[in-house]
């Protein structure tokens, strides 16, 4: 190959960079030129490119986000209609004729579940692909973790740990919503992490007054204080997930939140202790890549480039227990959920005490 393309989807996260940084230098030492793909698959569908050189991705693996721009909501098969008319087109083909028509002949897509959904499509219609998947969920059963998962629990136990010195200060409750869709993970890790009260996960519905009673005993156990992180998917037993809105032209529809402000009124209403919701949201996401993050960016970035060049794709590359590994597309997309029962972290958080709402 002498011409390969590169892009990012889906919801940003750190680490992106280190993935385009490595391909670039990497192609540049095979006598590759990279195009880069911008804002996601707006710019796939739409002919939106740069030339990617060494000089441009020189200093952008500290760097969060991508430079490269991205989109969460268009799908190149499912594409919105210009003429305003609410109707949607298969773009597909347009996307690889402009990509052909530069002479680019395979193409790397860094995305979550839903990108590399259409990544699939992309490949069955005739272009070399190779997937790469990124979310700060880690719940995508190609790779454990995924790229963004470590800083987004670093930036989380963070933030938690900032909260305790209010929540200590004025003796009061501090519910954390965390992002994480469906899969616990990012709670679950956070969580533990930050040594917090009660963890509350999607795949676990919990007890409201259970949640109560557990309140009413750290607070009034010596320590005055009380840390909740729960998932924004997390719900009541027998009750619906909070959504906050729907997006219909996204991947993903549902659009998670609220749930931190519902818990709290209750805890405050049923105990009279002070609870506040705090909605971490796109704190999660930002700010410069956990090293590991790095590390894991650039050793896939350089994975998926040698598959590319040596014609083995349709895969998406991942990592498992630290070694490198690759899966097939799958044709369904199904996230990786947390084994409850089975999960060595929850044991290990019960054992301290941790209560996750049963």
């Amino acid at each position: 190959m002498k011409k390969i393309a590169i892009m990012t989807a889906g919801g940003d996260c750190s680490g992106l960079n280190s993935v385009i940084k490595t391909v670039v230098l990497s192609a540049r030492k095979k006598g590759i030129t990279v195009v880069g793909i911008l804002d996601g698959y707006i710019g796939f569908v739409e002919g939106r490119y740069m030339v990617l050189t060494p000089k441009i991705v020189d200093n952008i693996d500290t760097m969060g986000g991508t430079i490269l721009g991205s989109s969460n909501k268009e799908n190149p098969f499912h594409y919105p209609n210009k003429e305003g008319n609410a109707t949607f087109e298969d773009r597909v083909e347009d996307g690889i004729k402009s990509l052909r028509d530069l002479e680019v002949e395979g193409l790397i897509v860094i995305g979550g579940d839903g990108s590399l959904d259409s990544a699939r499509v992309i490949f069955e219609r005739g272009m070399p692909t190779i997937g790469i998947p990124k979310t700060i969920d880690n719940d995508m059963g190609a790779s454990n973790p995924t790229i963004g998962f470590d800083t987004a629990v670093q930036n989380s136990v963070d933030c938690i740990a900032k909260l305790k010195t209010t929540a200590y200060s004025h003796k009061r409750v501090m519910v954390v919503e965390l992002m994480g869709r469906t899969s616990g993970y990012l709670t679950l890790y956070s969580g533990f992490a930050s040594y917090s009260d009660i963890i509350l996960l999607p795949e676990k519905d919990y007890n409201l007054n259970g949640v109560i009673s557990e309140v009413e005993r750290v607070m009034t156990n010596g320590k005055k204080y009380c840390i909740i992180a729960m998932s924004e998917a997390a719900k009541e037993d027998g009750k619906e997930a909070t959504i906050a809105r729907v997006i219909k032209d996204s991947f993903e529809s549902k659009r998670y939140g609220g749930v931190s402000s519902k818990l709290a009124l209750q805890i405050e209403d049923a105990t009279g202790y002070e609870a506040r919701p705090v909605v971490l949201g796109y704190l999660q996401r930002g700010g410069s890549p956990f090293a590991t993050d790095m590390i894991l960016g650039a050793r896939l970035g350089d994975y998926a480039l040698s598959l590319l060049i040596n014609n083995d794709y349709g895969y998406i590359v991942g990592a498992e227990s630290g070694n490198l590994v690759k899966s097939k597309f799958p044709k369904t997309r199904e996230a990786r959920l947390l084994q409850f029962d089975d999960n060595d972290i929850i044991k290990t958080a019960k054992s301290m005490g941790i209560y996750f709402g049963e």
